[in-house]
């Protein structure tokens, strides 16, 4: 977005063609206003730390002020730490792992922690450091301790502050289990050091003295009630024993082994027959079917029985013989009937033979069916035989498991006496102080360096919070382009804060500042040159003044320009004075009329007196033709610049205005210059700048970025539009600009590395 442009074609010449071309902006009498526009966002850190930095720095010693006092008027609280293991007595006599079940579980310190914080154990610990009570060493030698003792001097005795802090102490104690390890942390705190390590190392002691008594008292116990229970499982084993003696000699002795009887041994023998005899039947029943159901040359038993395989062949050598023989002779020849006598008692003999085969083969699985027979019998008698056995035989089986059951039971007992005298014998504390607590040398709270850190934390964070509701609740104009979007105006130019320039003088600037005569308001000096280090400001009154003539050279006359601002203090009259002299520079006469009636200061940016001004001129009667040229005007040292000052009067100013002498006075002042500028009063203020605008070609409106609130804005403009006149746009002025925006939109002299 280009805020200061003026475009190829701003010649300073008049042009009539170009008339027509003037934009709709100065044409039209009334522009659409737009109340719901939004400002651009311009959240810049830079400029905000620069307007409140002084906030900031008053907070952030505030806060730490606060801070400090805090730790002044905090009671010092000490804190100390004591770490203690739970440690398995019996670790070190355990054999193959044994005595890996009984290390301490998380249930047992979790149980040891509950004790530990009991508080009737806490008791026990503050009677045990109360026993052994020592003065308290004197503490608190820094400058904090050294204040609080300034502010509230110490009145209570040794003994006294003493059994405060362990009363503190028993408050704050604590137990923690550290994770995965057999560790218990111990801590507390006090308004004594001494007293927190005091207390810590009672309570440890307090806790081995406990678990030392409990652990003896419970191997005692443990060892009495062991040895009953060994003595009553050692009988229980010996009454088992003998009832299972005595029923295997009633039943007797027909149990051939460990849980089974003799009948049980010969029923499974019978089993295991019955089932092979079984299978013997099944295959000779299959043969035999298969006997029934083929043609004997196709069973097994034939094909692989030699005999009849000799059979066979010379059964078949015959048969090729008496073929050949048949193609010769006929079957009543000597030789064929030699070869049929031949194969007669051969195939009578195969017969036999096969009959043979099969007849074996039956007599095979009529065997195995009259075996399997028997068989079966026999086993149902010896099933009925064991069936009434089995009630012996159940009793036999719960007999034995009862012996066995008190044998381990006798067993697991002897070895827990075992462990357990041995574990009772050995004089070891199953806790063990890993770390004893020792007095800290400085407070736990408050903490200097943290409250005061953290008061100028919360210093700052209220800075950040004041200033954002400070910038979001603030309506006032920012940054360049709002007009744009408030009332569709143009923006002439935007006018940087001097304050951003590390020479200028602190006396000048837009906040306020007075000027060199006293006053306060527009307190910019006219233009600085070039050569002062000030050429962006200069350049951006000349930016401005090419926008302006921009529509001075469309072909409309703006002779008679009103300079006005939604209200005071926001530079116009500073504008008015710039852009005076940056015209003279173009060579033109230019005349500043101050009409101010109320508050006049325009002579005073030239440092010229204004003893007669623009109220004489219209109060007097004397022909406005018949005055001197000297007398209308008063130079101000820059070629082709004169201004009309104007004084304070006790006239009435209405009448002035109102009156024909006004208009005619513009009027030959016109014809005299080039153009005139007119310095009027905030129209919002007073009706001084709304009779006057009628008489003048147009109106500037100026804006102060951070001081024209937009409603002021909007209204003033919308005043301008009902009066009926154009206006030609506006210009903010006090812009914080930055350094990057400077570079960008401002061509700084002298700068060669970037030409």
């Amino acid at each position: 977005m280009q805020y200061l442009s003026s475009g190829p074609n701003d010649d300073l010449n008049h042009n009539p063609s170009r008339e027509n071309t003037l934009p709709d902006i100065i044409r039209q009498p009334y522009i659409s206003v737009n109340p719901q526009a939004k400002e651009p966002s311009s959240f810049r850190v830079g400029p905000l730390l620069r307007k409140y930095w002084l906030l900031l720095l008053l907070l952030a010693i505030f806060g730490g002020a606060a801070g400090f006092v805090s730790v002044v008027l905090s009671s010092p609280m000490y804190q100390s730490h004591l770490i203690v293991e739970l440690q398995n007595p019996n670790a070190g006599l355990s054999r193959d792992g044994a005595g890996a079940s009984l290390e301490a579980s998380d249930v047992e310190i979790q149980t040891q922690v509950n004790i530990l914080q009991s508080g009737t154990f806490r008791k026990k610990g503050a009677d045990r450091m109360n026993s052994e009570m020592v003065p308290l060493a004197p503490t608190g030698r820094d400058i904090f301790s050294r204040l609080r003792q300034r502010i509230h001097p110490a009145t209570q005795n040794p003994m006294e502050a003493r059994s405060t802090g362990l009363m503190v102490a028993m408050g704050s104690f604590q137990a923690r289990p550290v994770n995965r390890t057999r560790l218990i942390e111990l801590s507390c705190q006090s308004t004594s050091p001494d007293v927190a390590a005091g207390f810590l190392n009672a309570m440890a002691e307090e806790f081995k003295d406990d678990s030392s008594q409990s652990r003896m008292l419970t191997a005692q116990r443990t060892s009495e009630w062991l040895a009953n229970q060994v003595e009553d499982t050692k009988a229980k084993v010996h009454d088992s024993e003998e009832r299972l003696q005595e029923f295997i000699l009633a039943s007797g002795n027909v149990f051939a082994g460990q849980d089974a009887t003799l009948d049980d041994t010969k029923l499974a023998q019978l089993k295991a027959e019955l089932a092979k005899i079984q299978n013997e039947r099944i295959a000779r029943q299959t043969r035999y079917e298969l006997t029934t159901k083929y043609p004997p040359e196709q069973l097994a038993e034939v094909l692989d029985n030699s005999v009849l395989r000799g059979y066979q062949q010379q059964i078949e050598a015959l048969k090729r013989e008496r073929a050949v023989l048949l193609t010769t002779f006929t079957e009543k020849h000597e030789k064929v009937r030699k070869v049929d006598a031949q194969l007669v008692p051969l195939q009578k003999a195969y017969e036999n033979e096969v009959g043979s085969v099969i007849k074996r083969i039956r007599h095979d699985y009529e065997a195995s069916m009259e075996q399997e027979k028997l068989l079966a019998r026999d086993y149902s008698g010896q099933s009925q035989r064991v069936g009434s056995e089995g009630a012996k035989a159940a009793t036999l089986n719960a007999l034995r498991r009862e012996v066995d059951t008190q044998r381990q039971m006798y067993q697991a007992l002897l070895m827990q006496q075992s462990q357990a005298s041995q574990g009772g014998s050995v004089p070891i504390n199953p806790i063990r102080v890993v770390e004893p607590a020792e007095a800290p040398d400085v407070p736990y709270k408050p903490r200097p360096v943290l409250n005061i850190s953290f008061g100028v934390m919360f210093g700052l964070a209220l800075t950040v919070a004041i200033i954002f509701l400070r910038e979001r609740l603030d309506g006032s104009i920012k940054s360049p382009g709002t007009s744009r979007l408030l009332f569709d105006a143009p923006e002439l130019g935007v006018i940087p804060n001097l304050g951003m320039n590390g020479t200028t003088p602190k006396k000048i600037g837009w906040r306020g500042a007075k000027n060199q005569n006293g006053s306060n308001g527009d307190s910019l000096p006219a233009v600085i040159p070039v050569q002062s280090g000030h050429q962006f400001i200069t350049e951006s009154f000349r930016s401005t003044l090419a926008s302006i003539l921009r529509y001075h050279a469309s072909g409309k006359n703006h002779k008679i320009i009103l300079v006005t601002s939604p209200g005071p203090s926001e530079g116009k009259t500073t504008v008015v004075q710039n852009l005076g002299v940056v015209l003279a520079e173009t060579g033109r006469r230019v005349l500043l009329v101050d009409a101010d009636f109320r508050r006049p200061h325009l002579h005073r940016k030239f440092g010229l007196p204004n003893e007669w001004g623009l109220i004489d001129l219209l109060c007097e009667d004397l022909p406005l033709g018949e005055y001197p040229h000297e007398q209308l005007e008063t130079q101000t040292g820059v070629p082709g610049l004169s201004i009309l000052p104007n004084r304070v009067t006790q006239n009435n100013v209405a009448k002035a205005l109102y009156s024909p002498r006004l208009r005619a006075c513009l009027e030959m002042l016109s014809r005299r210059y080039d153009m005139i500028l007119v310095d009027a009063p905030p129209i919002l203020s007073v009706a001084d700048a709304r009779i006057i605008a009628p008489l003048a070609d147009s109106v500037i409106l100026v804006l102060r970025a951070g001081v024209t609130d937009r409603d002021s804005a909007m209204e003033a403009y919308q005043r301008i539009q009902e009066d009926g006149v154009s206006i030609l746009g506006t210009v903010l002025t006090d812009y914080d600009l930055s350094a990057d925006r400077r570079r960008q939109y401002y061509y700084e002299y002298g700068d060669t590395s970037r030409a």
